[in-house]
């Protein structure tokens, strides 16, 4: 019976994305893309694009983007499963729903990782689980936890789960489905994914294990968790972990606790905090919140005090207040997440801290307005206000903008109804379609920065050129200036790491929230027919260009610390001059090719 997975693939495959997007759109030849006026808000100049070569669609007015199957849910405003059966319609090509044979093969999935649970959970009582025994217990994680938690281990090798779990062809091909065991490229046997980790299995509403995460001892290279990969059962846009055994007590609050890792929920369930869950290593999607709604009233975001957590909690608190689920946030103090907390803190001071939460929408307003308040100075507030536009241009109705404009016309006492005319009048200096993104007076580039551009090149080339993946611990490495680079390379290496597909068309039809691939999708429209060589050399010269970028960054922090002393300073400055006059020259030397 035809899985879903074959069907996505076939149609992609077989159905050209400009063919069916022109019945809708007339679309003209420009180059290797196909250009026409965007179908998902109103332009007189097109800024619609069709890549014919990766297959997706990106409008530079909108930013909508995606491939064929978003295309038909945007269009049509359907959901998934609709739009499979539009394009079925379309193509001729069948969907088979789930029939007996369907349903014994997914069966036989849940039976793979429920044994390859139980083998993770024998080895982590054996000798060979001593090392994982000994870290948790360093940790504060006992035995009886472990158990509580089903925790298991790992072991060490490759071939540990075919000769002693798996007995038959039909068992190793449903483990190689769910991401257990991999095939190799060397034509060799099958071999364990998960190798020298801690092992946490994931459950669905019913109980039943759909994956794993595995989590290294302690520090390392390598990524410090690695899930499985999606599948029929398993699909971690949509998935929290160990919301199974808190959604009686989330119902019974009407209130579900988010914090970011794993070890996070222990913690507080240690504590007697039961309604607690935790996003599957990806940003908080749409989908997770429509899916809690169906649990709780309330989302009460919990995150680390580091700028990794302040951004996860305003992209979190965006989502709730679209969705519209009340939401509040903590933010901890920088250093501290929630599993430290546990520690330290007994159950009435963790409720106690829960209970200081702050509303979503202050803070949102208060991040996006970065502080700034009436005694700021007119550039200051500027800035503050075009950041708050931008974030009401995901906002439908009327009430939630002006609702938002209130609280940042009192955070900067500026009226309302200077508020209310700027916005209305366009005082974020939105470009319209088809615009050069020039400064306007009194405005800013509305683009992406140099850095920023030069950081999500470097990501398109990854995505369109996978065996620059070679280069990830270099890239690894790197001091990111743009936060959604950074994103995207985090959930890129995770992909990587986890041998998913990565291509313009997997990325775009991704989990990954819209404003990431909006920031990406220009970027993978370029002109990609290069060789591998050429594409070494071109990425190599962007690295190089993003540490003068950083050099760059450094010496403005400089200029701007009045602190030090003022001859460390200077050392400081020559220091990073020299660094970038190396890097300039070696560009020079090579030819640059970054266009």
């Amino acid at each position: 019976m035809q899985f879903q997975r074959e069907f996505i693939d076939r149609v992609r495959r077989e159905v050209p994305i400009e063919s069916y997007i022109s019945r809708f759109v007339p679309l003209q030849k420009r180059g290797k893309n196909m250009v026409g006026l965007c179908p998902f808000h109103q332009e007189k100049s097109p800024s619609f694009n069709v890549s014919l070569d990766k297959q997706f669609y990106h409008c530079f007015g909108c930013k909508a983007s995606g491939d064929i199957f978003q295309f038909v849910m945007s269009y049509e405003r359907v959901d998934f499963q609709r739009a499979k059966e539009i394009l079925s319609e379309y193509s001729g090509i069948p969907i088979q729903e789930k029939g007996r044979e369907e349903q014994e093969r997914t069966e036989l999935l849940y039976k793979v990782n429920r044994k390859a649970l139980q083998f993770y959970l024998d080895m982590m009582r054996s000798p060979q689980g001593i090392p994982a025994r000994e870290y948790l217990g360093s940790r504060g994680l006992g035995e009886e936890l472990q158990k509580s938690f089903q925790l298991g281990f790992a072991p060490a090798g490759f071939q540990n789960l075919i000769p002693k779990v798996f007995s038959s062809k039909e068992e190793i091909k449903a483990a190689i489905e769910v991401g257990l065991v991999r095939e190799s490229e060397k034509g060799r046997e099958p071999y364990d994914f998960f190798r020298e980790r801690i092992m946490f299995p994931v459950l669905d509403l019913s109980g039943r294990v759909i994956a794993f995460s595995g989590r290294i001892l302690g520090p390392g290279k390598e990524a410090k968790y690695v899930n499985s990969p999606a599948s029929s059962i398993f699909d971690k846009g949509r998935t929290f972990y160990h919301l199974y055994q808190a959604k009686e007590s989330i119902q019974k609050s009407r209130t579900a606790v988010l914090v970011e890792g794993y070890l996070d929920v222990i913690g507080l369930v240690s504590k007697g905090i039961d309604n607690v869950v935790a996003s599957m290593g990806t940003a908080v999607t749409e989908n997770h919140i429509r899916n809690m709604k169906k649990f709780a009233d309330r989302f009460l975001l919990l995150l680390d005090g580091d700028s990794a957590g302040r951004k996860g909690a305003l992209h979190g608190a965006e989502l709730c207040l679209k969705e519209g689920l009340e939401c509040s946030v903590v933010m901890l103090p920088e250093g501290k997440d929630p599993f430290d907390l546990s520690k330290t803190l007994g159950r009435q001071e963790l409720q106690k801290l829960l209970e200081s939460a702050v509303p979503a929408s202050s803070f949102v307003v208060d991040e996006l307005l970065e502080k700034t308040d009436s005694r700021a100075l007119p550039e200051k507030k500027r800035k503050a206000l075009d950041n708050l536009y931008q974030f009401l241009r995901g906002f439908n109705r009327d009430s939630d903008r002006e609702f938002f404009l209130g609280l940042g016309a009192r955070q900067l006492g500026i009226s309302m109804d200077a508020v209310l005319r700027d916005y209305k009048g366009g005082g974020a200096k939105f470009p319209p379609a088809g615009s050069d993104n020039k400064v306007k007076p009194g405005g800013r580039k509305s683009g992406p920065t140099a850095a920023e551009t030069c950081e999500r090149k470097l990501i398109a080339l990854l995505i369109r050129m996978n065996p620059l993946f070679s280069f990830s611990e270099e890239i690894s490495s790197m001091e990111f200036l743009d936060p959604k680079s950074a994103f995207l390379w985090d959930f890129l290496y995770t992909r990587y790491v986890s041998e998913e597909e990565i291509s313009p068309a997997s990325v775009l039809s991704s989990e990954i929230p819209g404003e990431f691939k909006e920031a990406i999708a220009p970027f993978l429209l370029e002109d990609s027919e290069m060789s591998r060589e050429d594409a070494a050399k071109v990425f190599g010269l962007l690295t190089k260009q993003q540490k003068i970028f950083v050099n760059d960054e450094r010496m403005k922090e400089l200029d701007r610390d009045s602190t030090l002393d003022q001859l460390e300073k200077l050392t400081r400055l020559a220091y990073y001059r020299t660094e970038k006059e190396k890097l300039l020259a070696h560009i020079r030397d090579a030819g640059s090719a970054l266009g």
